[in-house]
């Protein structure tokens, strides 16, 4: 959630921060603090994906209502058949 939460707060302030930008009315300290707040998040987003490789995660595509426009669903849909542990002949 801290992550959403970050990403929320940049994409708020990211319009005026452009705006600012392109008008060449922004300090040099305003571009820094900015880009400090970009490499925080991006620092924590890549922590969260090195703390979580490996994992797998059980899940499938399903068509939602017939719609043809696909969706993950929580859980697998039926329980996947899978080959026992590799064994070392």
């Amino acid at each position: 959630m801290s992550i959403a939460r970050q990403l929320k707060d940049i994409n708020n302030d990211a319009g005026a921060f452009v705006a600012d930008v392109l008008s060449d009315d922004i300090s040099r300290d305003d571009q820094i603090v900015f880009a400090l707040r970009l490499v925080r998040l991006a620092e924590r987003i890549k922590q969260r994906a090195d703390s979580t490789a490996g994992m797998v995660i059980e899940g499938g595509v399903v068509d939602v209502g017939g719609s043809g426009q696909p969706a993950l669903s929580a859980g697998a849909v039926e329980p996947a058949d899978h080959p026992g542990p590799a064994v070392d002949d």
